[in-house]
């Protein structure tokens, strides 16, 4: 009971919330499908699926209660680790043609942020980032 006071109510009351899993904005003037896929450490899918984004829309992805569990404890394997074991892979499907990737060190207050774009710098529609609370 301390360890969950500790590592779970302690860092809420401190920072507030789980941020979302990913967000996905629709920054353009077409309508897009966008399929997500999260991959965690040992490269197998822990999450999958497809949205349809109308012009300007944009959605948040919620953590699902067994992620930020198995993310909240800092212990793997009888050692300390900081948050999850190894690099999560966000893979991202645009309109069945264009996919990007982000690698990132999850924790309960970070958040990727997939941004549709036809105005984006790169060649690519597609901007992925991250931001931490």
């Amino acid at each position: 009971m301390v360890l969950l006071n500790y590592f779970i109510v302690f860092p809420y009351l401190l920072v507030g919330p789980p941020t979302p899993l990913f967000y996905v904005y629709n920054n353009n003037l077409q309508s897009h499908e966008v399929a997500v896929e999260v991959f965690d450490s040992y490269n197998e899918s822990i999450f999958k699926e497809t949205y349809e984004l109308t012009p300007e829309e944009h959605i948040a992805q919620p953590k699902s209660i067994w992620l930020l569990l198995r993310w909240s404890m800092p212990w793997s394997k009888g050692k300390y680790t900081y948050w999850a074991e190894g690099e999560y892979e966000f893979k991202v499907l645009l309109d069945g043609e264009i996919t990007d990737s982000y690698k990132t060190l999850p924790h309960p207050w970070n958040s990727v942020i997939i941004d549709i774009d036809e105005a984006n710098d790169s060649n690519s529609q597609i901007c992925i980032k991250e931001i931490t609370v």
